[in-house]
């Protein structure tokens, strides 16, 4: 690539391209251009030969990001501070709350919020952590009836296991029963 060549035109690629674009246009010329492809003919082989430095030299410019910001620089490829630019680069994706007051409301904001807890509706801390912590004692009490072989231990265990899982039922049930108790709507 002589110094008036510019690499995008090499490529056949616009200034606002994305990496990905870049690279496929530089892999697409490089086939094309590729000496290997004109073995039989020594003079299309040549041509192919300087077509191919063209190519790599491109790459060697856009397929570098400091590189490639700098020849934009001296290209002027970039627009100048305060310019105002005409669409946003394709790598532009816009972040939940980026919308201006003028536009219209984002309609996915609540997925990005917290649930609001609310003392009202909310499960005690006895009453959340009950169920777990009778199965662990269930489980706790059945090693320790199946290691001395005390029938009692192993009576405690199965019930303490099944309040547990009645408990696993029974939370989420008081939970929307209070929350629609206490719905306002």
């Amino acid at each position: 690539m002589s110094s008036a060549e510019d690499p995008y035109r090499v490529l056949g690629v616009e200034p606002d391209a994305t990496p990905a674009e870049v690279r496929a246009a530089y892999l697409a010329r490089a086939r094309a251009a590729h000496p290997d492809r004109h073995a039989g003919d020594p003079d299309a082989q040549r041509a192919a030969e300087e077509r191919m430095r063209s190519v790599n030299a491109a790459w060697s410019v856009l397929g570098d990001p400091e590189r490639r910001a700098a020849h934009d620089r001296r290209a002027g490829h970039l627009p100048q501070e305060g310019a105002l630019v005409a669409r946003p680069s394709r790598q532009f994706t816009p972040r939940p709350g980026d919308v201006d007051a003028e536009d219209e409301p984002d309609e996915d904001a609540w997925r990005h919020e917290p649930d609001p807890y609310d003392e009202r509706t909310a499960v005690g801390r006895v009453l959340g952590a009950g169920p777990p912590l009778l199965f662990v004692v269930g489980l706790l009490l059945f090693a320790a009836a199946a290691m001395t072989g005390i029938r009692a231990l192993l009576a405690a265990a199965f019930a303490a296991l099944l309040v547990a899982l009645v408990a696993f039922v029974g939370v989420p049930i008081v939970a929307v029963a209070r929350s629609k108790a206490n719905d306002p709507g």
